[in-house]
């Protein structure tokens, strides 16, 4: 990932210092998806891709779902214009709690991979 920090909009949106909040490209994208994971699979006109709720809804009965997310997670990425960031993979962590699935995911960009935890709550 580039080390500029502060370039890309931070999530949840909130002002600081009369501006809005900035964070790095890994922490934007994470919470990029953590707002698609709780969007329903085409509901946001801004892109048809946008929106993978039902893939990790249904994980555990379907464990393949969170990787077939993948491409759809990079679709979405794509039709948002955001083309240096991709997601390589989601893996189910093992030590997830009961009330909650918790992933992994790997981001790419460029040479670079970054493995990130990502909570989604079932």
């Amino acid at each position: 990932m580039p080390a500029e920090t502060g370039s890309f909009l931070a999530f949840p949106l909130r002002l600081q210092d009369g501006f809005l909040r900035r964070t790095g490209p890994t922490e934007a994208v994470l919470s990029l998806l953590q707002i698609m994971a709780a969007t329903s699979h085409g509901s946001w006109k801004g892109s048809a891709q946008f929106g993978v709720r039902e893939f990790f809804e249904q994980a555990r009965r379907y464990p393949e779902l969170p990787e077939m997310a993948v491409q759809v997670i990079n679709e979405a990425l794509k039709d948002l214009g955001i083309t240096d960031v991709q997601v390589e993979s989601i893996a189910r962590d093992p030590a997830a709690e009961a009330d909650t699935d918790s992933y992994s995911v790997t981001l790419s960009s460029g040479e670079q991979n970054v493995r990130k935890p990502f909570r989604f709550l079932s």
